[in-house]
């Protein structure tokens, strides 16, 4: 039975006043989740102050409250008991844990962070843990497996709040799952969020860190410290894998303790990636000459990265992991190429930075045998603006056309967005549209097109929902595009 008392001693809050037999059933961040006997964290959010919301809590049966500053002046306070910590996320991923039982103690946890190719790499790292018959979870931004099957992720967040989070582990406890792979997002690893607080890595995997979420970490140093987290959250003999892709992969060496140890790919194992267009490129790896289905090269050093890090988890020689590399089955939403009958190239990517631009850019633009580029694409309002007009510009200068569209607007709105990500168009050879409403901006790439030119939708590749000003809408960007194309393909009349 999980008790108050054994809870609060968990996060090092101790206090005889608290009865021993007094049973806690959840432990709660939004105060219409209360029932009784909850917990419930009254953490200070960007648009309001959990503190308002006490007495409902404590109206649906919650008998603690924990936050950062104290609460002064609730009438019903003598209902409860209220205690005041420094680190109330820390807290709350702790305790989370303490009534799930520490699941993150009867697990191998490999993280995966970095700015582009998480899900990616998490995916591989699956697959390839899966071939060797290893009863494997993961949990990324695009998918779900606690033991019992592989589905999409219900979480909006790519690595979740600490009570879905561990709840998920426990589940994978339950199902007799021994490594589980986890999405690590520089949000969960910052010290303002702490969403993995008291989960001991067996490996971490880092990506290439550019810019991103500035909006949040201020500078691309914080950003990066962030992630360094990761490292230092591995336990004793862990093992960092990253590349020479990752220009700070220094920073991230740095941290390790003196028991952890760490693969430089390109640094210490030479390899070389060989463009082969849409037959996917060419590893060239310890005297192997790997073809694979991956269309570009950083999602050919991200398989590298998984084959490495299976290597080390399951004590077997690289070579044999490597092998598995050519067998890789793509990730949905990610360089995810659409079948047609229009006589041209459809791919739906979730590219979303500058960095991830220049790669589907330049891959669309060494792949379009003279036929034009056609791009639709916006950005996520609300968040990080700085990278707004490097995208812009990469996109203005590949392409012929562009369709700028909502991504996710929320209250920004779509004009200031549109606004930032035309900063640096220059090129008069491209067309810019605006279109905000993404179905009807899809339907007119479609209608414009013709055979032999290559349309890029990006931004929202997996995701099932657009947030708007006034709320959230579904949406299938996959499902969306293949609609627009029989359409299309009616319209004119193909066979």
């Amino acid at each position: 039975m999980n008790t108050l008392r054994s809870l609060l001693e968990a996060v090092g809050i101790f206090d005889a006043r608290v009865p021993h037999d007094l049973s806690i059933a959840s432990i709660c961040q939004h105060s219409q989740d209360c029932r009784p006997n909850s917990v419930f964290f009254a953490f200070s959010g960007l648009h309001t102050n959990g503190l308002l919301f006490v007495r409902e809590a404590v109206k649906r049966g919650a008998v603690c409250v924990i936050s950062e500053k104290p609460i002064t002046s609730d009438p019903e306070s003598q209902g409860f008991y209220a205690y005041t910590v420094e680190q109330a996320h820390t807290c709350f991923a702790l305790m989370c844990a303490a009534l799930h039982d520490n699941p993150q103690e009867k697990l191998s946890v490999i993280g995966i962070s970095g700015t582009d190719g998480k899900s990616t790499t998490c995916d591989y790292l699956y697959q390839m843990l899966k071939a060797n018959e290893v009863k494997v979870g993961v949990l990324t931004t695009v998918s779900m497996d606690d033991g019992s099957g592989k589905v999409d992720s219900p979480y909006r967040q790519s690595t979740p709040e600490p009570d879905q989070l561990q709840a998920f582990l426990a589940r994978c406890v339950d199902n007799q799952v021994s490594h589980v792979i986890l999405e690590c997002t520089s949000h969960a690893l910052s010290k303002q969020y702490d969403r993995l607080a008291g989960i001991s890595f067996a490996a971490a995997i880092i990506t290439k860190v550019t810019s991103e979420h500035l909006e949040f970490h201020h500078s691309l140093e914080e950003y990066t410290n962030a992630k360094v987290n990761l490292v230092k959250a591995l336990q004793e003999g862990g093992l960092l894998l990253t590349s020479t892709d990752n220009s700070r992969y220094e920073t991230f060496i740095d941290a390790l303790c003196d028991s952890c140890s760490a693969i430089v790919l390109g640094k210490d194992i030479p390899m070389r990636i060989e463009f082969m267009g849409y037959q996917g490129v060419v590893v060239e790896i310890y005297g192997q000459h790997l073809p694979t289905p991956l269309l570009l090269p950083s999602l050919a050093t991200n398989a590298l990265l998984a084959a490495f890090t299976a290597s080390h988890l399951l004590n077997k020689e690289p070579k044999s992991l490597l092998q598995l590399i050519p067998r890789l089955q793509p990730v949905k939403g990610r360089m995810h190429l659409i079948e047609n009958k229009l006589g041209v190239r459809v791919i739906i990517d979730f590219a979303h930075t500058a960095d991830a631009y220049e790669g589907v850019f330049s891959f669309a633009k060494r792949t379009c045998e003279g036929g034009d580029i056609i791009a639709v694409f916006g950005c996520a309002g609300e968040r990080d603006s700085t990278k707004r007009p490097a995208m812009g510009k990469i996109a203005n200068k590949y392409s012929s056309v562009i369709i700028l569209t909502e991504e996710d607007p929320r209250k920004e709105g779509n004009q200031a967005i549109f606004s930032d990500l035309r900063y640096l168009m220059h090129n008069p050879l491209c067309t810019v549209w605006e279109i905000e409403d993404r179905r009807l901006a899809i339907r007119k790439a479609l209608s414009i097109a013709l055979g032999g030119d290559t349309l890029l939708f990006l931004g929202k590749g997996h995701e099932k929902s657009i947030e708007r000003a006034d709320g959230k809408i579904a949406w299938d960007e996959i499902a969306e595009v293949q609609a627009a194309l029989q359409e299309e393909e009616q319209r004119r009349g193909c066979k």
